[in-house]
């Protein structure tokens, strides 16, 4: 229930509030746009309250969502990435995902790390696959995240990619992970003597 001031008036929303307000109507617009130019028929089935669930990834720049598309797949394939002991491969990673959340990823404990055989990473045997096998991957495991429906497929769309057969519940913890290694907290969890080398072995 609205409370009245002593004057009578209802009283006025916060700036910062009515701030909030107005960037999150714009990027939900500014999302509604893009989504409508790379699929009409799947976004026309949207409404706003479906784009203000959305989630955030969906409203970044196509160089952020790379990234972040590269940092999922590196969540993915962590297991495989944590056995690679040469120099080429590891340098290619850190260049594809930023050095302090490769640092991150390598210091996770083992039990913290997807077993190969629960979903399946790309076989990467050379430098040059590390980035496009990543991003991918990556792209694959984000679509997965989202609900089947209208948004999910204007979502395919707009990435060009396919959404990975994965359950949507691990694709969202994957996709977590990765948000959650990019925070500022992650690079602590890289000190300490158990911390993997990101370097390898140069032959």
């Amino acid at each position: 229930m609205t409370t009245l001031t002593s004057t009578g008036a209802a009283p006025k929303r916060s700036q910062a509030a009515t701030s909030d307000v107005v960037t999150r109507r714009r990027g939900r617009a500014a999302l509604a746009r893009r989504l409508l130019a790379a699929a009409p028929d799947a976004a026309s089935l949207l409404d706003w309250d479906t784009l203000d669930a959305a989630p955030a990834w969906l409203a970044m720049s196509d160089p952020e969502l790379m990234v972040l598309a590269r940092q999922v797949g590196a969540v993915l394939c962590a297991a495989s990435i944590r056995q690679w002991i040469d120099g080429a491969r590891l340098g290619a990673a850190r260049a594809a995902v930023g050095t302090p959340f490769l640092q991150a990823l390598l210091a996770l404990p083992d039990g913290q790390v997807l077993p190969r055989n629960v979903a399946p990473c790309p076989r990467i045997d050379a430098a040059e696959q590390v980035a496009p096998m990543l991003r991918t991957s990556g792209l694959a495991v984000l679509l997965a995240s989202l609900p089947s429906g209208p948004l999910r497929r204007a979502a395919t769309a707009l990435l060009g990619s396919t959404a990975s057969t994965m359950a949507p519940a691990l694709a969202h913890s994957l996709v977590s992970r990765a948000q959650s290694l990019t925070a500022p907290t992650a690079a602590m969890r890289t000190q300490g003597p158990a911390t993997k080398s990101s370097e390898g072995v140069n032959a």
